[in-house]
């Protein structure tokens, strides 16, 4: 377990700022997509991916307190695990989802 929190902690920011940046390029392409399609506002939009970031970041880090708490030889420190490792990651993965699949919904015709 330690050695995979050696080579994802340099990660999660990274994965997080490639997440941040993706959200409007891939509001572009929802703009930009023919009509018809579903209109969102830009508020709209960010709140939803906003929704689907703290949905993200709080399963992901309750799977990860619960996947590094588990063990009986987990030291009192395991939850940090969930709270800057999993639960990042999952915000990260649920910040990109969300942006694609809004913006390839719109692609289609409604």
């Amino acid at each position: 377990m330690e050695t995979l929190i050696r080579v994802f902690t340099p990660v999660i920011p990274l994965l997080f700022l490639g997440a941040l940046i993706a959200v409007p390029i891939f509001y572009a392409g929802y703009r930009s997509a023919p009509e018809p399609k579903l209109a969102l506002s830009i508020f709209r939009y960010i709140a939803l991916i906003a929704a689907a970031a703290v949905a993200g970041y709080v399963g992901g880090t309750m799977a990860g307190i619960f996947a590094a708490c588990s063990s009986a030889s987990s030291g009192n420190l395991c939850g940090l695990i969930g709270v800057f490792g999993v639960g990042p990651i999952v915000s990260a993965l649920a910040i990109f989802f969300t942006a694609r699949t809004l913006t390839r919904q719109a692609r289609r015709a409604v």
